[in-house]
């Protein structure tokens, strides 16, 4: 036999044991999927291929290595294949307690496995529980094995070692060397394949049929450290739990309560400090006229304590639309956090109860994997740079490598043209213009020397960013939708390049909600956070149902006794009125004012250590 034809066989034996337990899945829980059509289910199965190449032939590349040698030693070859059955039947073992853990929580494994390798009590009385299936499965395993030896005593024909072979040889283990790397990577996208991209669908059981457990526990302990059995265990679960439910507020009410199923329409606004926004920082900078008119006049209600939990565009975003705030070891929204999330989120949220949800970003598709991620949380539309046109005259618009604000809001306003006529909608827009480095943009926004890593040219592409914002409003505002929608606007997370702010104010950014069906005008000094946002659209949409699957309050109920918490790596801040304190899960580590009393900072702490704990369990609900 050929031995490039040998090891296809071997590579395809390999992929045949993903694919038998994949089906035992499928038939043994049947009933998690039946809902979906026959087409879906055979297109998650066929996408299922795609994983399970990636991972398996990241495991066994070196042996592929090995075998592409131009060797001519049958026996190295059969030794080669031996060293490789293990490799199998490891696999195999871990597929098949993968399905057994698949029963209990209707995932797969992802950080756990790890998590448990201290638990040897836990192992032992699941290997006891399990027996018969262990046997079955080490008696499956020898049977294979005595296949496998036949297998690999086959005889491989000899390479042939003259010049012209050789550099065939040479060729064919370039060529082949290429076509694994491809397969591995799954992608032609600057990303390879991640966990992610099993759930385009938008569909949890269709994305869990799609994947296997040795690609996310693989994937999740490469890119994450294992969360350890006790890391956010500091109190009896119960009793953390109803520590943070007494916290919360009840029969809050909000300003907009005339306004029936409103639209919402969310801008996440890249970079945009509190600092540099007059209406928030008092200031005199006139770097946001329009957004300032917005907050200051009739409609607008500030937030000015309002903070970001981490300074990452993919912490806001996962706070924002999961409700789940960035932790310690815990891995981020589209980098494995949907393995182990449990929680609800807010787009499918508000989809199920008839809104049209659509996502739009300046940048590109695939960045931080926001395409795959919004079909997977309940985005019905997604755009991205790539669907944007350019409209306006620029220095030159290839610069913006996160895109342009004013492409991106008119995209938008053509989105949502024909919308909100029978139902209402959700429309989340993060923008991207203000993102280092600073591209010049067109000639009436420049105001200062234009330079892309500094903080003129930042506050360039700042003044031009609320311009477009401006324009937005004026090409919407006689749309039917208009009076009937109410608008939220944040940040993703401080500038922090250029601005010289203190602790807490270095994570504070701008939250305005503004609609033109509302006459006052308030000011609101409570502590707010991201993780507050989707409870209070779901408070503003009337969805009132389902509250306990956030950690986060609606910030309306919010007074001045409220907190908020601030991931600082490696540490968290629990901010509450004018005092914050600074724990590093095992220690105090700071605190404001100095002088603090004892039973103010334990109690700080308290409320810090239950808050992550319950945020730990929400995100895990549904686990064993």
């Amino acid at each position: 036999m050929h031995r490039y034809l040998k090891l296809l066989y071997a590579v395809l034996i390999g992929l045949a044991i993903f694919t038998v337990i994949r089906l035992i899945i499928f038939t043994v829980y049947f009933d998690l999927f039946k809902e979906n059509s026959a087409w879906s289910i055979f297109l998650a199965l066929l996408h299922g291929i795609r994983f399970d190449t990636s991972i398996f032939l990241t495991i066994i590349s070196p042996f592929i290595v090995l075998l592409l040698l131009p060797v001519n030693s049958q026996k190295y070859h059969k030794i080669i294949y031996w060293l490789m059955f293990p490799v199998y039947a490891v696999i195999t073992i871990y597929l098949v307690i993968d399905a057994v853990y698949f029963g209990y929580v209707s995932r797969h494994l992802a950080g756990e496995f790890a998590a448990l390798g201290n638990d040897y009590e836990f192992i032992y009385t699941m290997a006891k529980t399990y027996f018969y299936m262990v046997f079955i499965v080490l008696a499956i395993i020898a049977v294979c094995g005595f296949f496998w030896k036949k297998f690999a005593d086959i005889k491989v024909k000899d390479v042939n070692i003259s010049r012209n072979s050789l550099i065939k040889s040479t060729l064919y283990f370039i060529l082949i060397g290429g076509i694994v790397f491809i397969f591995i990577r799954s992608s032609f996208d600057i990303k390879p394949i991640s966990t992610i991209n099993a759930f385009v669908s938008g569909n949890n059981a269709l994305a869990n049929l799609t994947l296997n457990g040795l690609f996310t526990s693989l994937r999740y302990m490469t890119e994450n450290e294992a969360v350890s059995k006790d890391m956010y265990s500091f109190y009896d679960d119960r009793q953390a739990h109803e520590f943070i439910l007494s916290l919360k507020h009840e029969n809050c009410t909000h300003p907009y309560t005339e306004i029936k199923r409103p639209n919402i329409i969310f801008i996440l606004l890249e970079s945009w400090s509190s600092y540099y926004v007059d209406a928030f920082s008092g200031s005199n900078m006139q770097l946001t006229p329009n957004f300032n008119r917005l907050a200051s006049n009739r409609g607008g209600i500030i937030f000015s304590n309002h903070y970001s939990p981490e300074r990452r565009s993919i912490s806001a975003i996962q706070a924002i639309l999961l409700g789940i705030p960035p932790m310690d070891n815990i891995p981020k929204l589209g980098f494995g956090l949907e393995t182990i999330a449990g929680s609800g989120n807010l787009a499918s949220n508000l989809k199920e109860n008839g809104y049209d949800t659509v996502f739009i970003q300046a940048s590109k598709r695939n960045s931080f994997y926001l395409d795959v991620i919004a079909k997977s949380i309940g985005f019905q539309e997604y755009y991205g740079m790539e669907d944007i046109k350019q409209i306006l005259d620029y220095p030159d618009y290839k610069a913006s490598q996160f895109g342009w604000d004013y492409e991106t809001y008119m995209k938008l306003a053509e989105v949502l043209k024909n919308k909100g006529k029978d139902k209402p909608f959700f429309a989340f827009l993060f923008t991207g213009t203000t993102h280092i480095p600073y591209a010049e943009p067109n000639k009436i926004n420049v105001k200062f020397p234009h330079d892309i890593n500094s903080e003129n040219g930042f506050k360039n592409t700042l003044v031009y960013a609320d311009w477009s914002l401006g324009e937005f409003i004026k090409k919407i505002e006689n749309e039917e939708y208009f009076k009937n929608t109410i608008f939220i606007f944040t940040a993703d997370h401080v500038l922090g390049n250029f601005e010289k702010q203190e602790f807490p104010d270095d994570f504070k950014v701008p939250l305005l909600i503004w609609s033109p069906s509302f006459k006052g005008n308030q000011k609101i000094t409570s502590s707010t956070n991201h993780v507050d946002l989707p409870p209070t659209i779901l408070g503003l949409a009337g969805l009132n149902n389902n509250l306990s699957e956030y950690i986060g309050e609606n910030i309306f109920c919010k007074d001045n006794n409220s907190y908020s918490i601030i991931h600082t790596w490696g540490s968290a801040a629990i901010i509450k009125n004018h005092e914050w304190l600074k724990h590093s899960f095992k220690y105090m580590l700071e605190s404001s004012p100095k002088n603090m009393e004892q039973d103010e900072k334990d109690y700080l702490s308290k409320i810090l250590l239950s808050y992550y704990q319950e945020s730990y369990n929400i995100m895990t609900k549904g686990k064993k």
